[in-house]
């Protein structure tokens, strides 16, 4: 794939790392699931594996972790792999959970943090490490790693080549074909979904063109100086959503919010009734959409677009509303998660040139994790 992201003298060095992992390294990323080990594991929880005692996932992590999680759970289900999971996105067990989940022996728990450092999938640890000794933990070290010594717990060490600390939202696809891969190995699914991932990597690097950047580009400038809420069905909520958001208000600096499409429709869309300050909706729609959905989806369209003359008459929108739609019309899950999401990073990307601004390390000084330096100007 040709460059087409212009150089900008003055780009913040976050958006230099962003050109270059979304020209050279996303698509590579993709096959890029080998970058862990296995050794760390436990004879005896080894044993549960092999004799197909989880039937259940629950995996605890923030950010990118959770995103993850959620990206995978998307994928079971869309395969129909009778392997269901939870995605505990902080450390209450009474609220995020049933605790009951927990205690059954048939659930595995996976504590997920790249650095090893959030301090909520440690606390997590020590509020069901009582409860059950089904645990491991999926980290490139830090304190989780130490915790694994102390209390002899399975390990799974993440071994990316080529991680870039301060944002790991980047490095989510690989995780996710990581995980797949891992849970390959143990016998958790059947395939490992290597060659599925090769083609739709082939399939990006060939569709993924020039019009297609110029209209990530032009979606920016729309997009500009707007709050931005993105809108799809429970499965793409689920799975690319949460992601595409990160992005939006980690790599652009903006602000940006997801919600489920029906939903949407049934409260929030009453916020767009005559906005003073800019709104953007970024819709995607599914070409298996059921037509409830589709005909849902255009009818809102529609609506705020100012096409039914009726509502026209009563709000005054003026230029403050902006409609984005994107369609998901590849032949595969793996194409239309993959597909977009490339399609929503140059967006982000754009959008984030056109802001330039300088990031303050919030993210360090309000996470508690000592991964993030604070003498970091990226």
């Amino acid at each position: 794939m040709e460059s087409a992201v212009e150089k900008i003298i003055s780009m913040q060095p976050r958006l230099k790392i962003y050109q270059k992992f979304i020209e050279k390294d996303y698509l590579k990323s993709l096959s890029q699931n080998k970058d862990y080990s296995l050794a760390g594991l436990k004879d005896e929880l080894k044993q549960k594996i092999k004799n197909k005692q989880f039937k259940r996932i629950v995996f605890c992590g923030m950010g990118c972790s959770a995103a993850v999680g959620q990206m995978l759970k998307g994928f079971l289900i869309n395969q129909k792999i009778p392997l269901s999971v939870e995605v505990v996105n902080g450390y209450d067990v009474d609220y995020l959970i049933d605790k009951q989940i927990i205690k059954d022996n048939k659930s595995l728990i996976i504590i997920k943090s790249y650095s090893g450092c959030s301090q909520e999938p440690i606390k997590f640890f020590k509020k069901i490490k009582k409860i059950t000794n089904n645990i491991i933990f999926l980290t490139s070290g830090g304190e989780l790693e130490q915790i694994a010594v102390k209390y002899n717990i399975s390990i799974i060490r993440s071994k990316l080549k080529n991680h870039i600390k301060q944002y790991d939202l980047l490095h989510a696809p690989q995780h996710f074909v990581i995980l797949l891969d891992i849970f390959f190995k143990l016998g958790l699914i059947k395939r490992s979904f290597e060659k599925e991932l090769t083609h739709t990597a082939r399939y990006i690097k060939k569709e993924f063109n020039q019009e297609k950047i110029k209209t990530a580009k032009q979606t920016a400038k729309k997009l500009k100086n707007r709050q931005i809420v993105f809108l799809a069905n429970p499965q793409w909520h689920l799975t690319l959503l949460r992601l595409v958001v990160m992005h939006f208000n980690e790599m652009a600096a903006t602000s940006a919010c997801a919600n489920l499409f029906h939903e949407f429709t049934h409260c929030e869309v009453t916020s767009f009734s005559a906005p003073k300050m800019k709104l953007a909706a970024v819709i995607f729609q599914d070409s298996s959409e059921d037509e409830y959905s589709k005909n849902k989806m255009e009818n809102l369209v529609d609506t705020l677009s100012q096409k039914h003359k009726r509502l026209t008459q009563d709000f005054s929108r003026g230029k403050n509303i902006e409609i984005v739609k994107v369609n998901l019309n590849q032949d595969s899950f793996l194409k239309k998660l993959f597909f977009s999401l490339l399609l929503m990073q140059y967006v982000a990307y754009f959008l984030g040139c056109d802001y330039n601004i300088k990031s303050r390390q919030l993210i360090s000084q309000t996470s508690f994790n000592p991964w993030y330096s604070k003498s970091d100007k990226k």
